[in-house]
């Protein structure tokens, strides 16, 4: 993924964000100095995360793992109102699937990309 794409879908992150954050292989450890961030190696950890327990979740490559189902755990542990941050390789299934769990805040396409900021309903 081109660095552009990457610093496009971070700029969602507030950069005083405080809360617990997901990240599923996006490596943001520097990204967010004040959040708890729980790093996950992939669907297993993001399978194994309790319901409801994190502010947001964050995937750069969204596209490497079964969309439908990511989609799905994340929007079961994010808590109410919870942000999804990602960028995959876009495909309009996909963005239907997101709008029906998510209300989605940005969407943009960039090259052979697509990244949103999401809050989940």
């Amino acid at each position: 993924m081109k660095k552009e794409i990457k610093e496009k879908t971070l700029r969602h992150i507030p950069a005083d964000f405080d809360g617990v954050v997901f990240d599923l292989k996006s490596k943001l450890e520097n990204s967010c100095p004040k959040a708890k961030i729980i790093s996950a190696a992939g669907m297993q950890d993001l399978e194994t995360q309790e319901a409801g327990s994190v502010d947001m979740a964050v995937c750069l490559k969204l596209h490497k793992f079964d969309c439908d189902k990511a989609l799905d755990e994340i929007h079961r542990i994010l808590k109410p109102d919870g942000t999804f941050i990602a960028c995959l390789k876009p495909h309009e299934e996909f963005r239907t699937a997101l709008k029906e769990k998510f209300h989605v805040n940005s969407y943009h396409t960039s090259e052979h990309y697509a990244y949103f900021e999401a809050q989940k309903k």
